[in-house]
């Protein structure tokens, strides 16, 4: 099979909020970008799935304030640097958006896009990012997972393959800048599209560069675990939330229990709420690994809040109002990952980094909000310094040694023979269950050194037999190893 080779200036690799600011940028200041994405552009990534929602000091909200909260909220382990630019940049980032067609609706202390419905609400905000990118001229890449980054002293490319026909694929670029997203699907329970696998904390681990705060994850406190119905998180009302309706098996008021403010639940204080409903779980006072959001005895008045109309809408033939419905926390976002400046930039020259696939501006815990803010300010810095090095930078060629390495790795998994041990979906299920079980919201020294012994027993037996016969079953194994690794990442860091 030939080689597809491509030469550009600036590789982006993710199509999230991140990757698309990043390439947008790149090619204002004059440079080809490439951007390249697992799926169709713009699909395969959190932000389209996100609230929409950005927090940045507008309004009543200061700069000061917006900083306090972030510190605070993150345990005071941030990266004050990193934090000190989110906060300052974000207000004049937010009337940009304006510029590429992205509408929002403003308020005190941020703001959230329109134009998006459940469960895509960030599509108000991917899909104008997405049209002002291709109008701008950066080429798009789809269906390509890339796979490896090359470098010669300076990342100069990437190896990749077209996960449809299965074509092999070389980037040369000047620059490269990863916007991979996290690796949501690490765990059993999850918000997260299927393709947030790791993929990038993987790359830059294997070139050597340092990964911070990988054990700190991040999980929405209240999402559907009912049988039969997808995981997503549930906003519950405040108001709703006060008439004790998250219980454990014994019927006791969770809230009143552990004294959560229902108006923190979703921003500041997401790590209290789910360290009170996984301890409840832990204890034994969970139904399995749930509990209940038990909305039968509410007051007249609320069984006709929207929430509760919207519930009714979306679980067809679930009869919310009689009775009670599983919950769980559900692990939303990593909160480490690849170390950068305040130039995006990594510990490899030439290559930069944005997005959930970084660490340290969030530090143990994130406000509701700063994502997007997140997205939007490193994404642009990473377009912008990631253009400046490709300026002065001469391209290079892949070696072809390395080059015939990484093809042989991907023709391996494709000669191997099926079976259940190999099987990418059941390694995949047996990783997240262990992460789940043993390295979720409640820690110990014994789950962690169990999670540890199963996920080497894991490397032993199944790796070696993974397979993949057509192009989108070697993803699913490329895939599986990813989600390995950052396991075993968190798994040690924790």
């Amino acid at each position: 099979m030939t080689i597809k080779v491509i030469d550009t200036d600036v590789l982006v690799i993710g199509s999230g909020a991140a990757g698309l600011r990043a390439a947008i940028e790149a090619r204002r200041r004059g440079v080809e970008v490439l951007l390249a994405s697992k799926s169709v552009t713009g699909l395969a990534n959190c932000s389209i799935f996100s609230g929409g929602l950005f927090t940045v000091a507008v309004g009543e909200m200061t700069k000061e304030e917006h900083f306090a909260m972030t510190i605070v909220a993150g345990k005071y382990i941030n990266d004050q640097r990193l934090v000190e630019v989110l906060v300052d940049e974000a207000t004049s980032r937010l009337p940009e958006l304006q510029e590429y067609g992205v509408k929002f609706a403003m308020r005190d202390g941020g703001c959230r896009v329109i134009n998006g419905s459940f469960p895509t609400q960030g599509a108000g905000l991917i899909n104008p990012l997405t049209k002002f990118a291709k109008d701008a001229g950066v080429k798009m890449l789809e269906s390509t997972m890339i796979t490896d980054l090359s470098s010669d002293e300076n990342v100069n490319g990437a190896f990749g393959f077209n996960v449809l026909n299965g074509r092999r694929i070389t980037v040369n670029a000047n620059a490269v800048v990863l916007a991979t997203g996290g690796a949501g699907q690490t765990y059993r329970r999850n918000d997260n599209p299927a393709r947030m696998t790791g993929d990038g904390y993987v790359m830059a681990y294997e070139m050597g560069l340092p990964l911070i705060d990988m054990e700190f994850i991040q999980c929405l406190p209240i999402g559907c675990a009912e049988p039969g119905y997808p995981m997503f998180m549930l906003l519950v009302p405040p108001s709703i939330l006060q008439c004790g309706v998250l219980q454990n098996i014994h019927g006791e008021d969770i809230v009143n229990k552990y004294s959560l403010d229902p108006k923190l639940a979703y921003s500041t204080h997401r790590d209290a709420w789910t360290i009170a409903i996984a301890k409840e779980v832990y204890d034994g006072r969970g139904e399995d690994d749930t509990i209940l959001l038990n909305l039968t005895n509410l007051p007249k008045d609320l069984r006709e809040h929207q929430f509760v109309q919207f519930l009714s809408e979306l679980f067809k033939g679930f009869p919310a109002l009689t009775k009670p419905m599983h919950v769980t926390p559900l692990m939303h976002t990593f909160l480490g990952g690849v170390q950068i400046d305040e130039k995006c930039r990594t510990g490899l020259p030439g290559l930069f980094a944005a997005g959930e696939v970084t660490g340290g501006i969030h530090g143990a815990n994130r406000v509701g909000g700063n994502a997007l803010t997140e997205c939007i300010v490193y994404g642009a810095r990473a377009g912008q310094y990631a253009a400046e090095h490709a300026k002065t930078t001469p391209k290079k060629q892949a070696d072809k040694a390395w080059v015939k390495q990484k093809l042989e790795k991907i023709n391996e998994i494709e000669r191997r023979e099926p079976s259940n041990l190999g099987n990418p979906k059941l390694v995949k299920s047996r990783i997240k269950k262990i992460m789940w079980e043993k390295a979720g919201v409640i820690r110990s020294q014994q789950s962690l050194t169990g999670a540890q012994a199963e996920l080497t027993q894991l490397r032993d037996e199944n790796l070696p037999k993974i397979y993949g016969k057509k192009p989108y079953e070697v993803r699913a194994a490329l895939e599986a190893i990813n989600l390995f690794n950052v396991a075993s990442l968190v798994v040690k860091a924790a």
